[in-house]
């Protein structure tokens, strides 16, 4: 039996191989299509302008790209198309970047002044060009380089895309300068000064002005040389730079001040700016020179120098007043009031009282912190101890007594300095000494002073803190140190605005009027009654100091 082979037909291997070839080109044709879905297969930028980011080709800007071509060999000053490969998510992308140049140059132009006879070219006309790409300069018109004056000069700047500007210059032809400065003070004016050469000078004469004007301006003037007549200017202005005395300074650390704080006695016919030729270092501690710079209305400059001594604030605040205290169960209670805090920096400052661990509700002893910290960072502490005690007469009763008072020897119109002489004199008239008081309760004694007229000096001491409060009127509570067998002695210091002065409303033996006395007048006092400045003596470093006078 015969067999029979079967043999495949060359033309279907080769639809077969075709049709495989076009599937994998349709395939790689859709993947590359979703590849690129997410990308800007071109960026444009204008000629002149940095390289964009890689990130720019990709639609989402905000995720991550590089650059894998070497854009350094890319000049973005010229026009072109660029073939780019980017890089994002380990993903190479081939992408162009386009630089176009469609702006127009823009230049800054100065004015050509030319001695007669001599041309130029475009070029000198412009004094800064501002294009991405190279710019050439050209005359629309030729200037007529034999006309003497002045006369407007056409220009056409084009850069490489073709884009084009055209600008109007100014030239002036002459043998004499434009302006020529004239000293206010001087006046003193002669021809030569007008001249671009010296060789004009034998031919040269002036004929205005005759007379130089007093005050500051750009004036015309006319210089003959041969037989022609040139057009010129002369600016009158000051030409003597200003003169000053240096003045140095001290300054807390970062701590800034003004230039002009550096000079003093500024001469000049002009009005003077002070600067910094180099601003100091208000930060660095120390010693440092500074350069101040005046500058007169006729931009003449003198450089001062001055020393700057940077101090560093290293002393913490003081708190005055703090002292022992007694409160009263279901009272209102201020923790701040006759405590005051001073910096040698800042000058008063706020303060905080830690009082948690006072319970009103309950008679006892409580401990009361007070801390004060300045704006360079230094902090002070001081404590006091504050009884709770149950109360003999209400603050309401208090009050109202006190507004009985203060509404027969006061007036509205007062000042709180006379209101506080008013309380002064009723105080010291109302009460008889008796030498007793229960001096652990305030308040009882203010009232059995109002009520009863008799008491101590804890007695008129508080007699005056009720009423001295009720006026609004800031006080401290002052209390003599006391030695064994000496008695013990209260009175205030007060500040109506203008610093602290002692206020005493206790009568005095010998007589005393002690109202509104300063230090040293309490200290003169103490030594004329006894020794070791028994009678006012007190810790002078817990209460600010008063004014000399």
């Amino acid at each position: 039996m015969r067999k029979t082979y079967y043999r495949p037909n060359k033309r279907i291997y080769r639809f077969y191989i075709i049709v495989c070839i076009l599937l994998t080109l349709l395939v790689m044709l859709f993947i590359n299509a979703f590849k690129y879905n997410d990308i800007n297969r071109k960026v444009i930028i204008e000629a002149g302008m940095e390289l964009p980011g890689a990130n720019m080709f990709l639609k989402d800007n905000t995720k991550q790209a590089s650059y894998v071509t070497d854009t350094t060999k890319i000049n973005l000053n010229e026009t072109g198309i660029h073939d780019i490969t980017i890089e994002s998510n380990g993903v190479k992308y081939k992408v162009k970047l386009e630089v176009r140049d469609t702006i127009a140059p823009s230049a800054e132009l100065k004015t050509v002044d030319l001695y007669e006879g001599r041309s130029v070219d475009p070029q000198e006309f412009i004094k800064k060009i501002n294009d991405g790409t190279n710019v050439t300069v050209s005359y629309k018109t030729t200037p007529d380089f034999s006309k003497t004056g002045n006369q407007d000069v056409f220009l056409l700047l084009q850069d490489s895309a073709g884009n084009k500007t055209e600008l109007t210059g100014k030239l002036r032809i002459s043998k004499v300068k434009e302006i020529v400065k004239v000293d206010m003070v001087k006046k003193e004016l002669n021809v030569e000064a007008f001249l671009k050469e010296k060789s004009d000078l034998s031919s040269a004469s002036l004929v205005e002005p005759l007379t130089i004007p007093d005050k500051m301006g750009v004036y015309p003037a006319k210089i003959k040389i041969g037989d022609v007549v040139y057009d010129s200017n002369i600016q009158v202005t000051d030409m003597v730079p200003p003169k000053a005395t240096a003045v140095n300074q001290t300054v807390w650390q970062n701590d800034k001040i003004e230039a002009s704080m550096f000079v003093t006695d500024i001469t000049d016919i002009t009005n003077v700016v002070a600067s910094y030729v180099q601003e100091p270092d208000f930060s660095k501690p120390g010693d440092q020179t500074v350069q101040i710079k005046l500058t007169d209305e006729g931009n003449n400059e003198t450089i001062i120098e001055a020393v700057l001594t940077v101090i560093q604030d290293t002393e913490p605040p003081a708190i005055y007043g703090v002292k022992d205290n007694t409160i009263y169960i279901n009272t209102p209670v201020s923790f701040k009031k006759d405590v005051y805090v001073y910096d040698n920096r800042d000058g008063e400052i706020d303060f905080t009282v830690d009082s948690s661990q006072v319970n009103q509700n309950k008679p006892g002893t409580y401990k009361v912190i007070y801390i004060a910290t300045d704006s360079s960072g230094n902090t002070s502490t001081k404590e006091a101890m504050y009884t709770v005690k149950e109360p003999t007469v209400t603050m309401e009763e208090l009050e109202r007594l006190a507004d009985e008072i203060l509404a027969k020897i006061t007036t509205p119109d007062m000042t709180l300095r006379e209101k506080a002489w008013e309380i002064y004199q009723y105080v010291n008239k109302h009460l008889t000494y008796t030498n007793y008081s229960d001096k652990t309760d305030w308040m009882k004694e203010a009232y059995n002073g109002i009520v009863n007229g008799v008491g101590d000096c804890f007695t008129y001491f508080s007699m005056s803190e009720l009423l001295l409060n009720r006026i609004g009127i800031k006080t401290l509570r002052v209390e003599r140190l006391t030695k064994p067998g000496e008695n013990r002695h209260f009175w205030h210091l007060v500040n109506y605005g203008e610093g602290w002065y002692h206020f005493d409303a206790c009568i005095h033996r010998p007589p005393l009027v002690s109202f509104m006395l300063t230090d040293a007048e309490l200290d003169a006092y103490s030594a004329r009654v006894g020794k070791d400045n028994y009678y006012y003596r007190f810790d002078k470093s817990n209460y600010p100091r008063t004014p000399e006078k």
